[in-house]
């Protein structure tokens, strides 16, 4: 999801923010089209209002590793020194080395403020340095650690579920603590406020119901409730999680009820009858599948939204 016409989850930007801002490293990661890059951007305004010097990528695709440089030479460029700011060299850095050289010219013969201030990287879309994360990922690290013109105070990494994969499966690679913030659907007070006030005071408490149980706090599905016009598709989303799902995800999936009851925790069971493990049931949340909550002090789960049952998805 792009954008959003309402912000949410600002506990969770207030928290990264000021764990950021002491110089802590962090990796934010969901589902698709759980509104990822919109809280990025929220995250930057939020480090820069408190007096932080966000710069922020969203990375393309990269073809080759050698392309990611040019592309955060430009972000510190235009947005540590300034939008006027141009890179002088005829030739591009294609290595870590060029790049470090290049920046530290540049930001001597910035004015003394710009130069003294440290940023904070906010990489978005981290999926597409996996094709060479295990060669780009160590170098970005290195670069924060050794850079001094810029300094840089700390990295937010941003991805899907295949980037936080490769975080849990690679600790090392970033040297330092890396707190994780793994991301869910809007909590579910949070977000029936949002649709109180998106539906205005006149509104029953039975179509703030309705609402919540069709879109169980999904921000694209949110979003399309308010503003049917809105050209963010369901069917793209429901693609997108058919391919992060796993054949561990589905036995969970297919015991809940596919229009939105809740279902007992411990009612849930694996293939042998064992107890599903918390990390399967958090990857469910993370994507955007499923709300957890409790229930009279038990701990229920429920489809986030009756579209994403089986059979629906087509």
């Amino acid at each position: 999801m792009s954008s959003s016409s309402f912000p949410s989850r600002i506990g969770l930007v207030e928290n990264l923010r000021n764990h950021l801002l002491a110089g802590h490293w962090a990796a934010m990661f969901g589902g698709p089209m759980i509104g990822k890059t919109t809280l990025a951007r929220r995250l930057a305004e939020e480090l820069n209002n408190a007096g932080g010097k966000a710069v922020s990528l969203q990375l393309p695709l990269l073809m080759t590793d050698t392309a990611f440089w040019p592309l955060l030479l430009e972000a510190l460029l235009q947005q540590g020194i300034g939008p006027t700011a141009r890179n002088p060299f005829k030739k591009p850095p294609a290595a870590l080395p060029e790049l470090m050289s290049q920046l530290h010219l540049l930001y001597e013969k910035a004015p003394s403020e710009t130069a003294a201030r440290p940023v904070i990287l906010i990489l978005d879309d981290c999926d597409h340095l996996l094709r060479h994360a295990e060669r780009l990922i160590p170098q970005i690290v290195n670069l924060a650690l050794e850079s001094t013109l810029p300094s840089i105070q700390a990295i937010c990494w941003v991805g899907g579920a295949a980037f936080a994969d490769w975080v849990a499966a690679h600790p090392a690679a970033f040297k330092l603590p890396l707190r994780l913030y793994p991301l869910s659907v809007i909590p579910i007070r949070e977000a029936r406020r949002i649709i109180r006030e998106q539906l205005g005071p006149a509104k029953p408490v039975e179509e703030i119901d309705r609402i919540w149980n069709e879109t169980g706090g999904h921000p694209l599905l949110m979003e399309q409730a308010f503003h049917p016009e809105s050209p963010l598709s369901t069917k793209t989303l429901q693609s997108h999680l058919r391919q992060t799902l796993r054949p561990e995800d589905d036995v969970i999936l297919d015991q809940l009820d596919p229009g939105g009851r809740w279902t007992l925790l411990d009612a849930l069971k694996g293939p042998q009858g064992e107890k599903i493990p918390k990390p399967a049931l958090d990857r469910l949340c993370m994507l955007g599948l499923t709300v957890r909550t409790l229930i009279d002090g038990v701990a229920a789960i429920r489809l986030t939204s009756p579209r994403f049952a089986r059979g629906t998805e087509k």
